[in-house]
Parts: C-alpha cells; sequence; structure tokens
C-alpha cells in the first residue's frame, strides 16, 4: 500500500489551481507600431480572441506535473506491503482476548452493567471464524479462557462474575493476556474497564509487540456524584471514653447534605453534616466507656456502595515514646524547633490512632539506654556533636527497629559525614542553598512522591497547602542508591528522604523545622506531614494493623506452622473485617483507592504499553516486512526533473511562435 512519511504536505497540491488561475487571467499586451500617417488607413472590424480560455493547454499540463512531482517527493512515498494478520484474506484468522476490569470500582458508576452490555455487542459482531479468549483481573487474575471458538463457554464464564472488593492490578490482565495470544495471527485485546488512575497508572505494564492491537473500551460514568469515607480513626479522649474521626469526601459538584452513622455495640450515633462540592470534612463522634471495640461508620448508599461503609478498631492503643534531642548550648535556636515538634506530637489531632509521649533532651543523653524504651529520636541538629559511642548507640537503635528524624544544624556538612561513615546514610553534602532575602523569592516543595505514605496523605486538594510552604533556605545533598526521596524542590532537589536501616527508619530533613527555614510549622499541613512521617516508619508499635481487602496476612502475625494462605486466615481479609489476632487489632477495609472518580489518560497507557516497540529486536517476519518496504521519493524527483526539461524546450517553442505572430 501507498503511504507517506511527511503526508500533510500534500495539502500544498491545493495550490496547483494558482497557476490555472494566473492562466485564465492573463492577458496578451499590445505591441504599439508607429506611423507617420493615419489618414490613408481605412477603419475595421477585427476578430477578438477570447482571453478566458485556456491557450497552451500542453505547456500548462507540464508546469502542473512539474509542482505535482515535487511535492509528492518531498512528502516522502513509500510502498508498503500489507502485514501480516492485517491483509483482508487473514480476517478469519484473527484472535481476540477479552481483559475485563473486576476490580471495587466496577461496581459503581454504573460500570459493571455497562461491561456486560458492551461485552455481549463486541462478542456478536466478530466474525464465527474469530478465536475468543477471555481475562478477568483484580489484583489477580480472577478467571480466564484459552482462544476458541465457543462463544458459549467464553460468555458463560463472564456472566458468572462479578468485582471483588479488592484494587485493580492491570499489569496483571494485560500480560495474561499476551501469553494466552502467543504468537497467534491477527493478535488483538479488547480491554473492558472504567481506566481508573489508581488501577492503569503502573510502571508494571507489560511491552506490547507492535504486531498486536489493543482498543480501550471505557465504561462507567465517573461525573456521577459519590461520597465515601477516606479513613477512620480512633483514640482515647482526655474527658474519658472514645472519640471517632471519620473523613468524608463529596466528590461531585453539587452540595450534599447527609447522615453520618456510626454503630457500636448496643447503640448508634448519627451526625448530620452538610458537604460542598468537593469537601473534605472530619465528621466526629464521641462514644462513652464500655461500647467495645469495634465500631462501623455508615453513609447513605449512593453511586459507590464500598467506600460506603469502614469498619474501625475503637479499643486501646499504645502510645509512641518519643525524644526531641537538641544542642542546647551550642545552638539555643534549636528550642524553638523542638517547642514546635513537641506540641505537633503531642496535640490531640484528627486521624491519629496512637497518642505520643514526648520528653526532651540535651545531647549528652545516653542513647543505648533508650534502646527498647525510645520508639522515635528526633535530632534537631544533634548528629554532629554525639560522640563516637553515641553514634555506634545510634546505629544499633536504628538497626533494632527505631526511627530517627535528622534535622540539620549549623555544622551540616558534618553531620552527612558522620552518618555516611557511620554506614547509616547514603546522602552526600553538596552545599547550601541560597537564602530566600538573597534570591528575592522563596524556595517551594516541587514534587510529592506519589508511590509513598505521604503521596496517598496529601491528594490533590491536600498537597495545595504543601506546595505554598515557603523554605527560606535548605541543605543541598544528594540521595544516593537505597534512598527513598519523599519531597523535591521546584529544582529537582531533594527535600526529605527516608533510608531503611536494618528494622529501623532513618527520615533526614534539608531543612530545619522551626521558622528560622520556613513557614511550615505555622501552616496545615506540618502536622500530618510530621505525624504521617513518623507514624508510617513506627510499623511494630502502630495500635490497628490496617489491610485492604484481597491483602494476606503477613506471616510474622499468624501462630507458628500457619500459612497466610490457609483458608482460616485467607477469608479474614476478602471481605471488610475488624478482628484480633494474637493480641494485634486488624482492620480490614475496601481501598480507597477504588473511591477515585478520575480515568487516565488512555494516549499515556498506550504508549507507555508500546513504549518499546521500536527497540524491541524484529523477528525474521518484520525484518522481511522492513525489506520490502520501497522509497518512491527517487521516482518523483526523476519525473520532475523530466517535465522541466520538456517545460523548458516547449516553452521556448511557444514564446517563438508568439513572436512571429506579432511581427506578421
Amino acid at each position: 500500500m501507498l503511504t507517506f512519511i511527511n503526508p500533510g504536505l500534500l495539502w500544498g497540491l491545493a495550490g496547483l489551481a494558482i497557476p490555472i488561475a494566473i492562466h485564465l487571467v492573463n492577458r496578451q499586451r499590445a505591441v504599439p507600431l508607429s506611423f507617420s500617417s493615419i489618414r490613408f488607413i481605412k477603419r475595421t472590424t477585427l476578430q477578438q480572441k477570447n482571453r478566458r480560455s485556456l491557450t497552451d493547454l500542453l505547456l500548462l499540463l507540464l508546469r502542473l506535473a512539474f509542482l505535482a512531482a515535487v511535492i509528492a517527493a518531498l512528502s516522502g512515498p513509500r510502498w508498503e506491503p500489507e502485514p501480516k494478520g492485517l491483509l483482508a484474506s487473514d480476517e478469519s484468522a484473527e484472535t481476540v482476548v477479552f481483559v475485563v476490569d473486576a476490580s471495587s470500582s466496577l461496581s459503581g458508576w454504573g460500570g459493571w452493567e455497562e461491561a456486560v452490555e458492551v461485552f455481549r455487542t463486541r462478542l456478536a459482531e466478530l466474525s464465527e471464524d474469530t478465536a475468543v479468549g477471555l481475562v478477568v483481573f483484580g489484583t489477580k487474575v480472577l478467571a480466564e479462557v484459552a482462544p476458541t471458538r465457543n462463544r458459549s463457554e467464553v460468555e458463560n464464564t463472564f456472566l458468572t462474575m462479578y468485582p471483588e472488593q479488592t484494587e485493580g492490578v492491570s499489569a496483571v490482565g494485560i500480560k495474561r493476556a499476551l501469553e494466552l495470544l502467543g504468537s497467534a495471527p491477527g493478535r488483538r485485546i479488547v480491554v473492558l474497564s472504567d481506566f481508573q488512575v489508581s488501577t492503569w497508572q503502573s510502571e508494571l505494564l507489560p511491552d506490547v509487540d507492535p504486531e498486536t492491537r489493543i482498543d480501550f473500551v471505557g465504561v462507567g460514568d465517573f461525573e456521577q456524584p459519590n461520597l465515601s469515607i477516606l479513613s477512620v480513626d480512633s483514640f482515647a479522649s482526655r474527658e474519658g471514653g472514645t472519640r471517632v474521626i471519620a473523613r468524608v469526601k463529596n466528590d461531585s459538584s453539587e452540595t450534599a447534605e447527609i447522615s453520618v452513622r456510626l454503630q457500636v455495640r448496643g447503640a448508634e450515633l448519627e451526625e448530620a453534616v452538610r458537604f460542598s462540592p468537593g469537601q473534605i470534612q472530619p465528621v466526629a463522634f464521641s462514644v462513652s466507656e464500655g461500647s467495645g471495640s469495634e465500631g462501623r461508620v455508615f453513609l447513605p448508599d449512593d453511586t459507590y456502595l464500598e467506600d460506603n461503609e469502614y469498619g474501625v478498631w475503637m479499643g486501646s492503643s499504645p502510645s509512641i515514646n518519643a525524644l526531641v534531642v537538641i544542642p542546647v548550648e551550642a545552638e539555643p535556636e534549636k528550642l524553638d524547633e523542638a517547642d514546635f515538634v513537641s506540641k505537633a506530637l503531642s496535640v490531640e489531632i484528627l486521624g491519629a490512632s496512637n497518642p505520643y509521649f514526648v520528653n526532651g533532651a540535651d545531647v549528652s543523653v545516653d542513647i543505648g539506654a533508650l534502646i527498647g524504651k525510645i520508639d522515635a529520636l528526633y535530632l534537631a541538629g544533634s548528629v554532629s556533636y554525639l560522640s563516637e559511642e553515641q553514634m555506634g548507640d545510634l546505629q544499633r537503635f536504628l538497626e533494632e527497629g527505631g526511627t530517627v528524624f535528622v534535622s540539620p544544624g549549623k555544622m551540616a556538612a558534618k553531620q552527612y559525614q558522620r552518618l555516611r561513615e557511620q554506614g547509616l546514610s547514603a546522602l552526600t553534602f553538596v552545599g547550601r542553598s541560597k537564602n530566600a532575602a538573597e534570591k528575592g523569592v522563596p524556595y517551594h516543595v516541587g514534587w510529592i512522591n506519589p508511590g509513598s505514605d505521604l503521596g496517598k496523605l496529601f491528594d490533590e486538594e491536600a498537597a495545595v497547602d504543601l506546595y505554598q510552604t515557603e523554605i527560606y533556605r535548605y541543605i543541598r545533598f544528594r540521595a544516593g542508591e537505597g534512598a527513598e526521596v519523599l519531597l523535591r524542590s521546584e529544582n529537582g532537589d531533594p527535600l526529605f528522604v527516608r533510608e531503611r536501616i536494618g528494622k529501623g527508619t532513618l527520615l533526614t530533613s534539608a531543612w530545619s523545622w522551626d521558622t528560622r527555614w520556613s513557614d511550615l510549622p505555622l501552616r496545615f499541613s506540618f502536622l500530618p506531614l510530621l505525624r504521617e512521617s513518623l507514624a508510617s516508619a513506627i510499623v511494630d508499635k502502630e495500635g490497628t494493623i490496617r489491610l485492604h481487602c484481597g491483602d494476606l496476612l503477613s506471616p510474622t502475625d499468624l501462630p507458628e506452622g500457619a500459612s497466610p494462605s490457609d483458608s482460616e486466615y485467607f477469608l479474614l481479609t476478602v471481605e471488610p473485617n475488624v478482628f484480633v489476632l494474637n493480641n494485634k487489632p486488624f482492620e480490614v477495609n475496601v481501598s480507597r483507592a477504588e473511591s477515585l472518580s478520575q480515568r487516565v489518560v488512555l494516549s499515556d497507557v498506550r504508549a507507555q504499553l508500546f513504549q518499546n516497540a521500536k527497540t524491541v529486536p524484529a523477528v525474521e517476519p518484520v525484518s522481511a516486512l522492513n525489506s520490502n518496504i520501497r522509497s518512491l521519493w527517487p521516482y518523483f524527483v526523476l519525473a520532475a526533473v523530466l517535465f522541466y526539461l520538456v517545460e523548458t524546450v516547449l516553452s521556448g517553442y511557444v514564446d517563438n511562435r508568439s513572436s512571429n505572430e506579432v511581427h506578421a
């Protein structure tokens, strides 16, 4: 078939009408003749020549052909043979595999009902000779049928399925479909999904060869309004009893007035709440003592039911013991940072399932004596002042599961050097940024790691305040291997880094968390940023273990000799549940990532699937196909030269003829 490298240049052929118009409006100029006298010249009537008709037609055609040949040559014409599997004669050999998303979100927004309708329609449109397969996926492959001409088997298998209460892992479905297709001729994958961002924004998508066709068919209507319970936390109230805090989001463009209910043992509490469009609002309940250790929060039914219920553990949670260490004599200004951090950890904050117990100490503290008694150390510019013995104890504290938060002080370069020499950090000191007063404008957070706990906490709306944080100065360092960057500046410099040391976690900030270095302590994002950073690191002290439906229990949480795949333990996490196992409380709820009413950009998904198509080593059929591609532009260039030569000769002849007629 004829193709063009630059097909847009073919629009230049429309310009061929210009010479024709010029030819039509052309006027032959009269040649003036001088006479000494016109007395003896008689008046006569001359026959007028039609100036509006095409004259010298052959010459005009040659000029048009020359221009057309030049335009065609520039557009890069070439002849490509039809690829096998796309020829009309091979249509009967087409092999199609339907990949159907059965994650939790498909049960809402009308997604599954539309998927069933589309599946039946698409299946009926295929010819009887087409082999059809099926892959239904959630977090794993839920059902599959190898390509077959038995349509009833494929349809019946699909109709027995329904979305599970799990997240979707799109890479699993696409990869299995490619395995079922193998090297079959006319390979095609038809994907039925709501293409939710949380399911399809994945770096795990497999590479697809260029001979496999993929059709994306979107189902469901995310424009339908939905309210969701994002999270529920409980903690002991200072007035006695328990406080339960539910974070509820109105994911619609309309104001909503609803009743939020909390069911506890023998009682039901209800709060009427008004939500503005897109608003996330905490809903608080005060539960009296003796109401039990389990509660469930409910919203009214809407377009997606799975995020209208949330189970919460209301039993006691152990406190997290933290110690803030500062160099009081060398850097007394660090008292301000210690004050901000201590207040932030001590305050009753919404969403804090574990209370913090915070103390302060000077750099002379015996770190070795704290192992097993303290969960977190906040070293406010203190690393540079620790002794060799203290550095060894700090390493042991981390390796045995402790959490250390490090902020810079006056001797930042020495701080990073000591941590590297002790084998505790892969960060390298680069220098200090300019002060905002010298620079003229403050620095800002430019990136939040989307795969981290902070990325999940600071979604699009919650991240606005963090992005607006004004940082006056910070330490520039380079993150080495094993360092997970959580925050970056607008210039791409690491601002907040997490490193795993043995069983523990080292958190390093590029700026001091006081008002001399930034306005972060005065912002709403300060409390959740600090507390979430510590809470996600202190896993062993977490009062409640939170899982998503479909997650397997960790072998460390099971009795000796038990397996997570044993039905007794496997069934505990299939559906939303609250239970205690080995004296550890567990909450199992549907992943709130399935509540995102946002579609992925399909062109980005397609580009990712085929990103290596041009670099994949060519197999023999592809090489043979490429070798048969013939460039045709040299022929058009040769034709243009030929037309030009003939036009030149003919133009000279026409000019001579016209000159002779004039003189005659």
